[in-house]
């Protein structure tokens, strides 16, 4: 199955990859997005002011990848959706006792609004899919593009955007989960090889990097394993900044040596390998 990595943009703490990639901007503990300015890509003022973090996160680096590029399929990918709209309808439906409120938190903050959200200001009509897998969702999105691209679909936008805010960080940690992260991050996926940053060769849940490698009969010294958690944080969607990052430095020929890079992703129990291969 051929998935080949065209574009790449995101909304990451070490700011958007599709324009530069400068490793030494990070920190150890601090890991929110650093935000671009939204308005040159989001150029309706009072849609951006109706949009909440996540959605803007989303937007910005899907709108970016899909400048000149049409697509025939559409992946968006999330594991807490707007968290912060969520938080804000809960704490209406309690302030209020559980009367009639304003819709508008609760519209936010279902699931698939990114997708609607970039459908709209897009004006397409093909097809739409958004997948909720907790840790898992980035390896089931990527695994799914792949079979898609052997089949009928050339172009995929692929898009995945996740939040934090105190409460939802001051949760985590409980659950034994540190140096949280968030952030956006979109690719064109494609069946053509021109002008592809890397291959996605291998995509899948519930493995380890050792029984990845064993299926793939991938040789170890063949392959990189990036600490990418160390520029994003640690956050359920983070593989996908780790793909988009391994893919650009595949670019420049940062891996001196090493024709396969791995993202390995452990959150909580769900664990999955992504693995890319040097075009």
């Amino acid at each position: 199955m051929s998935c080949y990595i065209k574009k790449v943009s995101t909304v990451s703490p070490i700011g958007d990859l599709g324009e530069n990639v400068n490793l030494n901007s990070f920190a150890e503990n601090s890991f929110s997005a650093t935000e671009p300015d939204y308005k040159g890509v989001i150029t309706n003022a009072n849609l951006r002011r109706r949009m909440n973090r996540m959605l803007k996160m989303g937007t910005y680096a899907a709108l970016k990848c899909l400048d000149g590029v049409d697509v025939d399929l559409i992946l968006t990918a999330t594991s807490l959706g707007s968290i912060s709209d969520t938080e804000k309808m809960l704490d209406t439906i309690y302030t209020s006792e559980e009367t009639l409120g304003n819709p508008t938190a609760f519209i936010q903050s279902t699931f698939n609004t990114l997708a609607g959200n970039i459908a709209q200001l897009k004006q397409t009509h093909v097809p739409n899919i958004t997948f909720v897998n907790r840790g898992d969702t980035v390896a089931n999105a990527l695994r799914y593009a792949q079979v898609k691209l052997d089949g009928d679909a050339n172009n995929i936008l692929y898009v995945s955007s996740d939040e934090k805010t105190e409460l939802s960080e001051s949760v985590l940690t409980k659950f034994k989960l540190s140096s949280i992260g968030e952030g956006a991050t979109s690719m064109i996926l494609s069946s053509d090889k021109t002008g592809a940053l890397a291959e996605i060769v291998y995509s899948k849940c519930r493995v380890d990097i050792q029984t990845a490698l064993a299926q793939t009969e991938i040789s170890a010294d063949d392959v990189e394993i990036l600490d990418y958690k160390r520029w994003c944080g640690e956050y359920a969607t983070a593989p996908a900044f780790g793909v988009a990052l391994a893919a650009r430095m595949m670019e420049y020929g940062m891996f001196d040596g090493k024709t396969h890079v791995a993202i390995e992703h452990r959150y909580g129990p769900e664990k999955s390998v992504i693995i890319l291969k040097k075009c």
